[in-house]
């Protein structure tokens, strides 16, 4: 028994990072189109561009958290239909999400045309101001292309589901390169600002949307479609909804979370805090496309296991996945506390001075607590993977409730420096429940494994 189990354990070690590099891989050079836009709008558009791109992105966040919703959503219930074996169910979960990517694609183009100064005005920008115009261009621009933002977010989702992790790191990593040479022509040459970086990611993304989605109608495809099966079952959808929606949760504390800090820095900073703070926000998301990489990376295990019943390569898979992520979260927290200027530089360049204090501070405040801010965003996705929704939700919902008051409470007393501290302080308050119900799930694997251990050696 031992030795098969020793066995086992090698076996899931292999495919843990099997799925796991080339989606880490895919999601990191996928951050880079955002990564890559920050660093040319810093360098060729400065500080007003760098603070209208900050200051719009909580509407494109809650754009990327309805893509995800869908995605995530599509996913786990892709690879459990899978783990149960019932394919017809699992090609019907992809037309669904196929559909619903479609329709967000067409509705929120619509409604983001329609309030658009309203939702300018609402953000806090100046009317009549540079950053205003840089600002609404860029929203005007990724709004309308959110069917390619969508798309392109859930192509590498769907791909992983059917057992293409590979492709999916190929086809991401070409858009990144794509978009690196189109930014160089459409703003460093070409002097467009945030209309050229916002038309070189959507030209990006909608090339590696049209070749992901057209895999799915190839003969190399799992979950072959043809357009016969292109008939969506409405009855199913808000279950998919309902499994993707943490992942919508994540996404809207974490544009909530910009907004109001954004505002706050505007009242007890000025406009070099506010684009010293985008600084901060571009190294967060690289460390979490990164983190997300590894959780949806092994996501299609987790959920097949979970559907599956196997316990004990669900145990496996949360105690691995746990113990990366910790150990990664302390490596950029080193990275981060010793090295910040050589960061803030990589994205302001050497000229401004005040531009890189801000940064630093920004850096080494707002960052403080990475490493379980890692623990948290893996953990939800965790309990997602496996269907284990309320929970998740519960997580997501609580780091909003902790914010709110922090961020208003903290800079009465410490001002600026109160706004920058407030994300850590919420994520020490959260970690503690998080681990609690994290370590409940796992215990409950634990009489399981027993139990399934001569099914699973006779399987």
């Amino acid at each position: 028994m031992s030795a098969y189990f020793t066995l086992r354990q090698r076996v899931m070690t292999r495919r843990f990072w099997g799925d796991a590099l080339p989606s880490i891989l895919a999601m990191l050079v996928s951050g880079a189109y955002y990564l890559i836009d920050g660093i040319f709008v810093g360098h060729y558009v400065g500080a007003a561009g760098l603070a209208g791109i900050n200051l719009v992105y909580p509407v494109i966040m809650v754009l990327i958290g309805l893509a995800a919703m869908v995605a995530m959503g599509a996913a786990t219930a892709i690879s459990f239909q899978q783990g149960a074996r019932n394919l017809k169910q699992a090609r019907q979960s992809l037309v669904n999400a196929l559909w619903l990517v479609a329709g967000l694609g067409v509705a929120a183009p619509l409604l983001l045309h329609h309030w658009h100064m309203e939702i300018l005005l609402a953000l806090g920008i100046e009317q009549g101001t540079a950053t205003w115009q840089q600002a609404s261009d860029y929203l005007a621009w990724i709004g309308g292309g959110t069917l390619l933002l969508a798309s392109n977010l859930a192509v590498p989702y769907l791909l992983r589901n059917d057992g293409r992790p590979r492709l999916a790191m190929i086809l991401v990593s070409s858009g990144a390169i794509l978009n690196i040479a189109l930014n160089y022509v459409m703003v460093g040459r070409l002097g467009l600002g945030l209309v050229g970086t916002a038309q070189a990611t959507l030209i990006s993304e909608g090339i590696v949307s049209l070749l992901g989605l057209g895999y799915f109608f190839s003969s190399h495809a799992r979950l072959r479609l043809s357009w016969r099966d292109l008939v969506p079952e409405w009855v199913a959808m808000p279950g998919l909804l309902f499994s993707g929606l943490p992942s919508l949760i994540t996404q809207f504390n974490l544009g909530l979370l910009l907004l109001l800090h954004n505002s706050q820095l505007m009242v007890y900073g000025s406009i070099k805090d506010l684009a010293g703070f985008t600084v901060a926000g571009y190294t967060e998301a690289v460390f979490i496309v990164i983190l997300q990489g590894l959780a949806f990376g092994i996501q299609p295990l987790v959920s097949q296991a979970a559907g599956a019943k196997r316990h004990r390569d669900l145990k496996f898979l949360m105690e691995m996945g746990l113990k990366v992520t910790l150990i990664y979260g302390m490596v950029v927290w080193l990275l981060i506390q010793l090295l910040p200027q050589p960061v803030a530089m990589l994205y302001t360049g050497t000229q401004d001075g005040e531009l890189i204090a801000a940064a630093v501070s920004s850096l080494t405040l707002n960052l403080a607590a990475i490493p379980l801010e890692g623990i948290i965003m893996f953990g939800i996705v965790l309990l997602q993977s496996m269907a284990r929704t309320r929970q998740a939700l519960i997580i997501s919902t609580a780091k909003t409730a902790l914010l709110l008051p922090l961020i208003f409470w903290l800079p009465l007393w410490w001002g600026r420096d109160g706004v920058l501290m407030a994300q850590p302080i919420t994520v020490l308050l959260l970690s503690l429940p998080l681990c609690g119900l994290l370590w409940r799930e796992w215990r409950k694997l634990t009489p399981a494994t027993e139990q399934m251990q001569l099914q699973s050696s006779l399987g």
